[in-house]
């Protein structure tokens, strides 16, 4: 249930670099029962890798996984995650293509996070297409390619070559 209320909330914060309000929401998560506790340590987890902790936040994030919840592909999600917004974009693809390989659907919110990766370093085109065709429906593999080119596009003619 906590995932549904807070979990898009809690990566638009992470997003926009609010590590105090992902603080606020851990605590908040924490605090409620067991059940709720891995979203709670992944909004922990994003709070330290907005911090620049990349460490604490995969550790954060492993304490929170049980062998219920959640999914080794959500989870697989998460640290791509916490990859990205601790800058380490190739490494933030090399776990989201565990996250999607051979998924039926992808989460459309994964996905665009294979083009957001490109955004922030332009040479990691191919590996953001292998993300892209690892996993969903045929729609969605064509969709995140041309978000993904879209990206390298505009980061092309953002840096002028």
């Amino acid at each position: 249930m906590a995932r549904r209320r807070y979990g898009d909330e809690t990566w638009r914060l992470a997003v926009a670099g609010d590590a105090a309000g992902l603080h606020r929401v851990a605590d908040l998560l924490l605090g409620e029962s067991e059940e709720e506790s891995y979203d709670g340590h992944r909004a922990r987890a994003f709070a330290h890798a907005v911090e620049g902790r990349t460490a604490a936040a995969l550790e954060q994030l492993n304490e929170g996984w049980t062998e219920d919840w959640p999914f080794p592909s959500a989870y697989a999600a998460d640290i791509a995650r916490v990859r990205f917004l601790g800058g380490d974009y190739t490494e933030a693809l090399e776990a989201l293509h565990l996250s999607v390989r051979g998924a039926d659907r992808v989460d459309p919110a994964v996905s665009a996070l294979a083009a957001a990766a490109v955004r922030g370093d332009r040479r990691l085109v191919r590996p953001a297409l292998r993300v892209a065709f690892a996993g969903g429906t045929p729609r969605q593999r064509l969709a995140t390619a041309g978000r993904v080119l879209a990206a390298r596009v505009r980061a092309t003619r953002g840096s002028g070559g």
